[in-house]
């Protein structure tokens, strides 16, 4: 066990330190927050599972790699995705650990966004009857995405409640 904690301390340590050298953009390119979470997943699963061990020796390459080489090419970029690609699916269907990257406040806006622009024009039609019909289109048009958001909200709640299962610590 200690073997273990010491690899993802060193991990840890190397992706720090390429958090100070990196840009920004290079250090959201290559997701290593989530290279981390995934890491200390990995250490926690690897006792268990042969392609979890696996899994380290290519996180440990993929950090080398990284820190090796001041600019990576367009394939060793290509190759880098592939790589974590391959770790990230592997948690996902061998462990059931799933990523999760929606926003709930996205579908919520566009629905009461397009309910705003449909009671907008309603105002501007001369008939009563045309402004019912406008509210009407509204509200069926902003019920699927403010749908999708009650939705997106209940699973973020879920989430939270059973953070083991989900890699957003």
């Amino acid at each position: 066990m200690k073997a273990t904690n010491d690899w993802y301390e060193g991990i840890e340590k190397e992706i720090i330190s390429l958090k100070d050298r990196m840009s920004k953009s290079d250090y959201k390119l290559y997701e290593l927050d989530l290279l981390l979470r995934v890491a200390k997943r990995v250490v926690g699963l690897s006792s268990d599972c042969e392609y979890c061990q696996g899994h380290r020796n290519d996180i440990s390459n993929l950090v080398t790699d990284l820190g090796n080489s001041s600019k990576m090419t367009k394939e060793e970029v290509a190759d880098y995705g592939r790589t974590f690609k391959s770790v990230l699916r592997h948690l996902d269907k061998r462990h059931g650990l799933h990523r999760s990257v929606l926003n709930p406040a996205i579908p919520l806006g566009i629905g009461g966004l397009i309910f705003l622009i449909m009671l907008f024009i309603g105002q501007y039609i001369p008939e009563y009857s045309g402004f019912i019909v406008v509210v009407y289109i509204g509200l069926f048009a902003s019920i699927i995405p403010m749908g999708v958001g009650i939705g997106l909200g209940i699973t973020r709640l879920l989430e939270n409640t059973f953070k083991s299962r989900i890699w957003n610590l």
